[in-house]
């Protein structure tokens, strides 16, 4: 699924020429008065590359110049009905330069608000132009469309994205979207056949809680035409941009985007995600398979779920998932151990400092209910206050060796630490983490070769990560006399920052927590390698609590 970039038309932000391009476009003779009625004939960008252009749509954020005649002594500026600031230092006889809202500043679209209309307009002291404008939605995506096989003229396909709103045509072309991909083109060729019928299922237009961009959840249903090709694409045009997925007849071939956990232990509930997932007959990594009877599938047919039935020998795996349908195979990063630090099977060494964790496997149908060899367990009952406590502290081993870290193949030399992560396999089985009182957190360390692993402190008795080792802890004093505290992101936070009790999932600290690795990329990381990690509790407060953690497979993970 691509989009078309090359018209993608006016969100260039070029104040200062700006001002130039406004003087040039006025450079004839006002109206000796300039006091006539006032009218827009066109709105342009400022953005130089494109002043010869006009234009009767543009995006939220937009810096526009609106051009016209007897526009002097503008007094309001309304867009879509709504009042907006302009710069009247700026305001000529032919020109007023305008930045549209943002949705975060409480600008109201016409996509969804029918009450509003698509126009500028211009109260001045002398009369009111008004020029018919269309502010955008965000850029439209198609993430997967679903439907039966095979597929026929009438049949309807449900097609899932963002911001498919404000529809000016939904058609298919007989051009792959492979070809749209990597090809330069202004408008979709090929042989064209409109939809039979659009109807709209959903339009949630909400902010991204990780973003704070403004978003629109969408669902379209869309009707077959009749087809004389079997592949080719769905293109929907929106007032926006152009976004575009393949069309088959026939299943496709499955696309894997994203598992939940690249190395889970067994039992541990497990779900892909991806598009078509349809008449799914297997899942397997290394030398297991998972029948489509153990298999749960989506009816939406974007997400497989079962759970971890074992874990592949070290043999037979080759670091990937593969899902199979009659469409064909699609493929995974998973269960690959060139990234593993230690899954505590005598793969790296204890360095034995107490209080150490112990390294135990699971008993029968007590937690953490898996089979999946040694795990390291923090326990620690009704403790208070200390600053030393329980850890898992391990090196390769005493030979100086590094852990491995996977290629650049794997991970770009140029991904940013944002996107690489410290990873593990973690059960919480009911700890007093994350309840507001608990004072009690996690401490984590990745060492050099060279660095001494006891921090310095500073004059509040707090260890200062950014200048003497590479650490990080999930804990910060808002008040030490009062006792408040905060935690940037949930103890043992998942990479959605949620923290699940009673069950196996994957905990993750972006290495860019890290002091050492803030603003670097992974060829720092690769380069300066890490030969120690270590995991501790800790509690500096005098709220009591109870620990009972468990800790598998430590690993560095990457997610673009």
């Amino acid at each position: 699924m691509k989009q078309n970039k090359i018209n993608h038309p006016y969100r260039w932000l070029f104040m200062a020429l700006a001002a130039l391009m406004v003087i040039s476009l006025s450079s004839c003779k006002d109206d000796e008065e300039g006091m006539g009625t006032p009218v827009i004939t066109a709105v342009r960008s400022c953005d130089p590359a494109k002043a010869d252009s006009t234009f009767t749509k543009a995006g939220t954020g937009s810096l526009l110049a609106i051009i016209g005649q007897n526009l002097s002594k503008v007094q309001k500026v309304y867009i879509n009905d709504q009042q907006v600031y302009f710069n009247p230092t700026m305001n000529t006889d032919h020109s007023v330069i305008v930045t549209v809202p943002s949705e975060d500043d409480g600008f109201k679209l016409t996509a969804f608000n029918s009450d509003l209309k698509d126009e500028i307009r211009l109260e001045t002291s002398h009369g009111t132009a008004v020029y018919g404008f269309k502010i955008t939605a965000p850029w439209p995506s198609i993430s997967r469309i679903q439907g039966t096989y095979p597929r026929q003229t009438g049949d309807e396909l449900n097609v899932y994205g963002l911001n498919l709103v404000d529809l000016e045509n939904v058609y298919f072309t007989d051009i792959p979207a492979e070809q749209l991909d990597t090809t330069e083109w202004e408008t979709v060729g090929g042989n064209h056949v409109e939809a039979a019928k659009v109807e709209t299922v959903l339009q949630d237009h909400h902010q991204n809680t990780r973003t704070q961009a403004y978003e629109t959840t969408s669902q379209l249903k869309v009707t077959l035409p009749e087809l004389s090709y079997e592949k080719g694409t769905l293109v929907i045009e929106c007032a926006a941009g152009t976004t575009y997925i393949g069309y088959s007849k026939y299943p496709g071939q499955p696309i894997i985007f994203d598992v939940t956990s690249d190395m889970p232990v067994p039992g541990e509930e497990v779900t892909l995600y991806g598009r078509e997932f349809v008449q799914v007959e297997s899942v397997k990594f290394g030398d297991v398979t998972i029948p489509a009877k153990d298999l749960t599938v989506a009816e939406s047919e974007d997400e497989i779920t079962f759970v971890m039935p074992a874990v592949p020998s070290d043999e037979s795996g080759n670091g990937l998932i593969t899902v199979t349908t009659p469409g064909g195979e699609g493929t995974f990063r998973f269960w690959a151990l060139d990234g593993c630090f230690t899954r505590f099977e005598d793969d790296a060494t204890d360095n034995g400092w107490n209080p150490n964790a112990t390294y135990e496997k699971a008993n029968g149908d007590d937690p953490p209910y898996t089979g999946d060899g040694k795990m390291a367990h923090i326990l620690v009952e009704n403790e208070g206050q200390q600053w030393w406590g329980q850890m898992i502290y391990f090196r390769k081993d005493w030979n100086g060796n590094k852990f491995p870290l996977p290629s650049f193949d794997v991970i770009p030399a140029d991904a940013s630490t944002d996107n690489i992560y410290l990873a593990m396999e973690v059960f919480n089985n009911e700890s007093s983490f994350n309840n507001g009182v608990y004072t009690g957190y996690l401490r984590y360390f990745l060492q050099y070769d060279s660095e001494d692993p006891v921090p310095e402190f500073n004059d509040s008795g707090v260890a200062n990560p950014l200048e003497t080792v590479n650490q990080y802890d999930t804990f910060r004093w808002t008040d030490y006399s009062a006792g408040t505290f905060s935690n940037d992101r949930p103890v043992l936070a998942d990479i959605n920052d949620d923290a699940p009790v009673g069950k196996w999932y994957r905990a993750v600290v972006p290495l860019s927590k890290f002091g050492k690795y803030r603003g670097k990329t992974y060829q720092f990381v690769v380069e300066n390698g890490i030969n120690q990690f270590r995991i501790q509790y800790m509690n500096q407060g005098i709220v009591r609590g109870d620990i009972d953690v468990y800790i598998d497979n430590v690993r560095i993970f990457y997610k673009k």
